[in-house]
């Protein structure tokens, strides 16, 4: 039989749908190619005790998509990862879990998908450093770890200040802020003019705690949350709290200014207390008497 153009074109298309429905097989479910995971003690180790247990997986091999063309860092030592990890889970996650079930249910609905180690701090061509961040709630990476020395407070109060001000970003970004926060010391925020030399002085009389809190408001609540509850009580509180007697100064005024710009820290304090209190039914002063009791604890190891 002799068949015309369209009977051919006709006739192509079946034969193709036919291939395409003699593929399927109606009989068989489809099951999905096996991943095979890593079998190296680290991997085991964050898979058991972290993905399973919090669904955050921990990347500490490197992946030059960890920073940005321009920027250079160093890998994470291996035989740190088990000990950083540990220190993650202690310091940061148990004494949420420790506090109460509200607080466990807080940390375990808030706990970022990812963590990422990285040995050194990450620096930009320009010779400035980057000494930890959040990516959009989804994301924290830890940085200088590479200098593990439980001996030393101070690295210790780093490595902590940045995981608990990281994860203070996601709970803003999904909660909001403090109510009326940023209307304690509106005059005290620079914006990117924070970077032009703010001192540690100069930061107190504004309310702050830090050069980098007077960029903006969500800074301003990370650095204040995360120090209130990692750095030793007794510097915090003489530090930031206590007022001086500003009789005792040859320069008072500057002493009265310092004093204005710690009235400023403690109410922004009272209005951290009260927001983790009514949103989350979790009192942050509890959680830092936790925090210290188990810090001081790792430094006696």
């Amino acid at each position: 039989m002799k068949l015309t153009f369209t009977s051919r074109f006709l006739f192509v298309i079946a034969l193709i749908l036919l291939q395409f429905s003699c593929d399927k097989n109606d009989g068989e479910k489809y099951v999905a190619p096996e991943i095979e995971l890593s079998n190296h003690p680290n991997d085991v180790y964050l898979r058991e005790n972290i993905l399973k247990e919090y669904g955050t997986a921990i990347r500490w091999k490197w992946d030059q998509r960890f920073i940005r063309k321009g920027q250079s860092a160093e890998p994470i030592k291996e035989d740190l990862v088990i000990p950083i990890t540990k220190i993650v889970e202690d310091l940061w996650i148990k004494p949420f879990i420790a506090l109460s079930d509200d607080s466990e249910k807080f940390i375990r609905d808030y706990m970022p998908k990812e963590l990422v180690y990285i040995g050194s701090y990450i620096y930009n061509s320009n010779g400035s450093a980057i000494l930890g961040y959040s990516e959009s709630g989804a994301r924290i990476s830890l940085m200088n770890l590479n200098s593990y020395d439980l001996k030393d407070r101070i690295w210790l109060e780093d490595v902590l200040i940045t995981m608990h001000h990281e994860f203070a970003h996601i709970v803003h970004q999904n909660n909001g802020m403090p109510k009326a926060y940023h209307l304690i010391s509106p005059k005290g925020y620079l914006g990117e003019g924070w970077r032009n030399g703010v001192s540690f002085t100069d930061a107190i009389k504004r309310g702050m705690v830090s050069a980098y809190a007077t960029d903006n408001q969500y800074e301003d609540f990370a650095e204040l949350t995360s120090r209130y509850l990692v750095q030793d009580t007794i510097y915090f509180n003489s530090t930031y709290l206590k007022d001086w007697d500003c009789a005792q100064f040859i320069n008072p005024e500057s002493c009265h200014e310092i004093n204005e710009g710690r009235e400023l820290i403690r109410q922004k304090l009272n209005a951290i207390r009260t927001f983790y209190l009514d949103e989350f039914n979790i009192d942050i002063k509890i959680l830092r008497d936790t925090i210290q009791k188990r810090m001081s604890a790792y430094e006696n190891m």
